[in-house]
């Protein structure tokens, strides 16, 4: 048995020196990822037309994209639980790095569709590994603190990526300027690379690392609790008596292997966080998908004194707020009333965009609180799988919690282009803004109550 080297307790969202380190390589490499990642998304359906391909062409590739990657995260989820997340997130940032050029040197729709094939690998392994990642790296009673910051970070990307990326096509060409997506995804590769792997393996993974590494987390403080964790601690301690005494029996390390084997059989209140995470997530996709595919359209024609164009981006100002503000919340109270809480807000946006024929200065008010309920959602969804999954499950649960965000925003195109037929569009804006501030808060309560099997 090595021995296992104590650190003094960290403080803060990160520990001095190192965990600082860590956590700004993250930062750095999800950024770069992040930014690539959005500039092919949207320049790729445009370089499939020039190529003289057509429009059915250019969402079939997207399509194709996503798709693939919700597979592959089925994969990928499980093999970073296994053998750590650096694995996974260098094989997702060399995806990028080899595919972004690529895409400038394709001449048919074919070969577009390949590459694409390619850069699926990167979004099913890199992203979600990576926000593991920086759970793991971060002191577990600031991890949504972390989190949060960490998709503030992937936000400002997503709104740098855009214009960027149209000034270089129309000054260099598509060839270049998809040249330069891979050289940004190569500095985040080499970001990547520079993160120790300690602080991406999971506890408990394997033999001695999973001595060392329990005993790591122990001292360096990591496993301080939040308040909701600690009454829910003391719960469960007063109905486990004898695995406590089991374990006052053992000493050290060991003591600590019991304590995350504990945590391995997540108790009831855990499971049901966890299918309320992600179911909530997926009914917020879908209105989210609901809002970017017709209510800008909807906006436009039913009020044209109002600048529609600006809905969106007040989406996106929405989102720059919500993310480090819900990763606060979820360090502080229950994770799963905050991830219902926003997922209302936003059902409030959504019921705001039915009235703007009729108070079209609402348009404002809507898309802040679309914005910060959608996003505020998604990230403190995953600032819970972060904190209620045992680490053996965590990659895999963060993976199911993309997959939830692609297929809601995915589905709901064809589910709402149907209603909005079937019931106009300011009665669907209505019933699914009241539907999501209803559903969500129903889930949170039924899950305190009724523990759900997993």
């Amino acid at each position: 048995m090595p021995q296992i080297r104590w650190h003094p307790a960290r403080r803060g969202v990160v520990g001095k020196g190192n965990g600082r380190g860590t956590l700004a390589l993250l930062f750095a490499a999800g950024f770069c990822a992040y930014g690539c990642n959005h500039a092919c998304m949207i320049y790729v359906p445009l370089c499939v037309v020039a190529l003289g391909g057509d429009l059915f062409q250019a969402g079939l590739q997207a399509t194709v994209f996503l798709a693939l990657a919700v597979v592959l995260r089925f994969v990928v989820g499980p093999w970073a639980d296994r053998r750590g997340a650096k694995g996974p997130m260098l094989l997702g940032l060399a995806a990028y790095v080899v595919g972004a050029p690529l895409l400038g040197l394709c001449h048919d729709f074919a070969a577009v569709l390949a590459v694409r094939c390619l850069q699926a690998v990167g979004m099913a392994a890199f992203f979600p590994c990576a926000m593991a990642a920086v759970s793991a790296a971060s002191a577990r009673a600031r991890s949504g603190l972390a989190l949060g910051l960490y998709r503030f970070v992937s936000s400002v990307a997503l709104m740098v990526a855009a214009p960027l990326m149209f000034s270089l096509v129309g000054a260099v060409g598509y060839g270049v300027a998809f040249a330069g997506c891979g050289a940004l995804a190569a500095v985040g590769l080499l970001c990547a690379v520079l993160v120790p792997a300690r602080c991406c393996r999971p506890a408990g993974s394997e033999g001695e690392a999973k001595g060392a590494r329990a005993g790591w987390r122990s001292a360096s403080g990591e496993d301080a609790a939040t308040p909701a964790d600690e009454a829910r601690t003391a719960t469960a301690a007063a109905s486990s008596g004898t695995q406590r005494d089991a374990a006052g029996a053992l000493p050290g390390a060991r003591r600590e292997d019991l304590a995350t084997s504990a945590t391995a059989r997540m108790p009831g209140d855990g499971r049901a966080a966890v299918v309320v995470a992600l179911a909530v997530t997926l009914l917020s996709a879908l209105g989210y998908g609901l809002v970017t595919n017709f209510a800008t359209s909807f906006a436009e024609a039913a009020a044209p004194e109002a600048n529609a164009g600006m809905l969106m981006a007040l989406v996106g100002a929405g989102g720059l707020i919500a993310n480090p503000l819900a990763g606060w919340l979820v360090d502080r109270r229950a994770a799963s009333g905050v991830v219902a809480a926003f997922a209302a807000v936003m059902g409030a946006g959504i019921a705001l965009v039915a009235v703007l024929p009729m108070i079209p200065a609402l348009l404002a008010g809507a898309g802040l609180l679309v914005g910060i309920g959608y996003f505020g959602t998604v990230t403190s969804a995953v600032a819970l799988l972060a904190k209620r999954a045992p680490e053996g499950r965590r990659a895999s649960l963060i993976s199911q919690q993309q997959n939830a965000v692609d297929v809601g925003i995915g589905a709901s195109g064809l589910l709402f282009g149907a209603l909005i037929v079937a019931t106009g569009a300011p009665v669907l804006f209505a019933l699914a803004g009241l539907f999501l501030v209803v559903a969500p808060l129903a889930l949170a309560i039924l899950a305190t109550r009724r523990p759900v099997a997993m």
